[in-house]
């Protein structure tokens, strides 16, 4: 009897004993896995800051370029405008067309310089043509096109000297005088400042014209004459303009009834 006491004793303490390692068992495993949720938690976390770190980095990066790319965008549509933009030079205006007994037309202009506005820069210059074709003598200085892309309004725009007006049947050297040689542009003597280098292409122009290093150096494209033409008509005003990276052109319009009658 007393060792089946024994022995249900030791059998009791057994099953305890197992029980408690099996509950120490499941502890330890329900805390390591515990643990590795945590630690796991941990990494996915620091995965995804570092996930969102990258991705504001990238957000950054897109937005600076795009802010440069609208920055070469607005620079190159500003360039563009630039290039084409028409620089009202002078005005023509016809004051009176006639015919002699002999059928020949004699034309009598008014040219005077002016600014965008139209406001005179100088004073005006009344001359009678023989003929309705009038000639605009010229020296045009053309600024390398990255200089007029700056936006300067002078040194980086073409710019124009007007030498003398002469009519179809007569010879330019007997044309009738404007700004004389060598002089700056009646532009410059109105607010608009000049360099000693600006100066020097007008004093020296036809150097520049045949000395493509020294034209070059001073950032100019091309120096020329130029002679453009146009058929007069009474009741017209006629605009002469200078595009900043080219040449000069004549555009007319209407005079109203009351100023154009003769």
């Amino acid at each position: 009897m007393a060792n089946a006491l024994t022995a249900i004793g030791n059998l009791v303490r057994g099953v305890a004993t197992l029980g408690l390692v099996v509950l120490l068992g499941v502890g330890g495993f329900a805390g390591y896995q515990a643990y590795h949720r945590h630690f796991q938690l941990e990494e996915d976390l620091r995965r995804s800051a570092e996930q969102l770190r990258q991705r504001d980095q990238k957000i950054h990066q897109l937005n600076a370029d795009i802010v440069v790319k609208d920055k070469q965008i607005h620079d190159l549509d500003l360039a563009n405008r630039l290039l084409k933009v028409d620089r009202r030079m002078a005005e023509i205006k016809v004051l009176d067309q006639s015919k002699d007994a002999e059928g020949k037309t004699a034309t009598t202009i008014e040219f005077v310089e002016v600014d965008d506005s139209g406001n005179p820069l100088d004073r005006s210059h009344k001359v009678t043509i023989d003929g309705d074709l009038v000639y605009i003598d010229a020296w045009v200085v053309k600024y390398d096109d990255r200089l007029v892309e700056s936006g300067n309004p002078l040194g980086a725009t073409s710019v124009c000297l007007f030498r003398r007006l002469f009519g179809e049947t007569q010879k330019p050297v007997d044309g009738f005088p404007l700004d004389r040689e060598g002089a700056e542009p009646v532009v410059y003597r109105h607010g608009e400042q000049v360099s000693a280098d600006e100066r020097k292409i007008w004093e020296q122009f036809w150097e520049y014209a045949n000395n493509p290093a020294l034209a070059e150096k001073a950032g100019v494209r091309a120096a020329h004459g130029e002679a453009p033409s146009i058929k007069l008509r009474p009741g017209k005003l006629y605009h002469v303009e200078l595009r900043a990276s080219g040449g000069l052109t004549i555009v007319a319009e209407d005079l109203p009834a009351a100023a154009s009658a003769l």
